[in-house]
């Protein structure tokens, strides 16, 4: 299926999710307004929340997103530069702000994305030419005949499925959340000049559309680490729902090394900006890179322009936590205790079932006793790897930092792990 490079505005994306809509199925009526329980993951970008939120989407007793939600958000111009805060700060005259038609379409789209993993493929190939679309908005991609093209290499075998698919639609596998290595180079740049989706882009997966009962009974779990500046915007977008905010920590040292690693990685790319970066350890490093800013953008991000990679990290893991104890956590988990061993990772997950008032037993139970494989990992995580940029990330954790690592209970350095 040949593609080309074209100049793409979000409105011709919108029109092409739209041809898809139909065979995407009926979204549940007045979505938002039915939803009674909202559970916000707040945690910093690299703190493990994708990690946690698989493993609770092991649970058949709650609803998911089936990845981020900022793509959405873009969708309907809610992301920087277009929401006029300067950041990923969102709050509720966001929401009421929203023209009509815009609302109208982030309430569809969030309709048929809630639910929670499924065993067939019936609709594997709409889903996955619906994601092929958000993630490669500069490609000449018709939504219908991607359709037919899915359906032509559909396969059990989600990652052969994928890379069969990826390959026919001509997009570089590298950025995508495969197992094992991808042909060719890693890229150098970002996947195009307008993203919707940050790469590494998610794979389609079989997945179960919420029924109307469900999104009135089941907590839907929302997981994406810029949602801690956007807890005022959800809770206007639900105005029934008890919002409930899942506080998941993590000490700096390692939220710093993983931030690293990301600002490093071919992916991560969020936002496009006009002046080129100066941030020493990552635009020399990595040049192709320089107009973009990754992972969340916090307020005052314009004074991290020029300085050294590991102080822009720990100043995005500093501003996610204060933004989300500005607010109120009602439930804290230690992302330390989910890669500890299995005893420390089962009690962590039951002590949260109690709090979500959900059931402990069956695959939720087994996930937190066995584990999960790392997802979206730029490094298998292990105890202790920070310590391979010990002296780097010491220098970049100011008293700030640290008067916020012993808040969140990680004032004792040799607990850092």
């Amino acid at each position: 299926m040949p593609s080309r490079t074209v100049v793409r505005p979000v409105a011709e994306v919108v029109r092409g999710l739209e041809a898809l809509r139909p065979l995407r199925g009926t979204p549940v009526p007045h979505f938002r307004a039915k939803v009674r329980d909202l559970v916000v993951v707040a945690s910093s970008s690299r703190g493990g929340s994708s990690m946690l939120a698989e493993l609770l989407r092991s649970s058949p007793h709650l609803l998911h997103l089936r990845a981020e939600l900022n793509p959405l958000l873009r969708l309907v111009g809610l992301d920087h530069p277009h929401n006029g805060t300067g950041s990923d700060v969102l709050d509720a005259a966001h929401w009421h702000g929203l023209p009509p038609r815009s609302r109208a379409l982030f309430e569809a789209e969030l309709a048929l994305d809630a639910g929670s993993p499924g065993t067939g493929v019936e609709n594997l190939a709409v889903d996955a030419a619906w994601r092929l679309v958000m993630q490669w908005p500069g490609l000449d991609l018709d939504p219908v005949d991607l359709v037919r093209t899915a359906e032509g290499v559909l396969d059990r075998d989600l990652p052969r499925f994928a890379r069969a698919l990826i390959d026919m639609a001509g997009v570089n596998p590298w950025y995508y959340d495969l197992p094992g290595r991808s042909p060719g180079p890693r890229p150098a740049g970002p996947p195009g000049d307008v993203l919707l989706e940050e790469p590494p882009f998610v794979l389609p997966r079989p997945w179960r559309p919420a029924d109307e009962h469900e999104v009135a009974t089941k907590p839907l779990v929302i997981k994406t680490p810029g949602n801690a500046y956007r807890l005022g915007f959800l809770r206007a977008a639900f105005p029934n729902a008890r919002l409930r905010v899942l506080h998941l920590t993590r000490n700096p040292a390692a939220s710093v090394n993983g931030l690293v690693d990301g600002w490093l990685h071919h992916g991560f790319h969020a936002y496009r900006l006009d002046e080129p970066l100066r941030i020493t350890g990552y635009a020399d490093v990595r040049p192709a890179d320089r107009h973009w800013w990754k992972f969340d953008l916090p307020p005052s991000w314009p004074e991290y322009t020029a300085a050294p990679l590991p102080r822009v990290c720990a100043h995005q893991w500093l501003s996610s936590h204060r933004a989300v104890l500005a607010h109120g956590a009602d439930h804290t988990v230690r992302f330390e205790d989910m890669i500890s061993g299995p005893h420390a990772r089962t009690d962590a997950v039951e002590r949260i079932a109690d709090w979500l008032g959900i059931p402990f037993d069956g695959p939720l139970k087994r996930a937190a006793t066995d584990g999960i494989a790392a997802t979206v990992a730029t490094a298998a995580p292990r105890p202790g790897r920070w310590r391979a940029r010990e002296e780097e990330i010491r220098s970049a954790l100011g008293p700030d930092v640290l008067a916020m690592a012993e808040r969140l209970g990680y004032a004792r350095d040799d607990h850092w792990i």
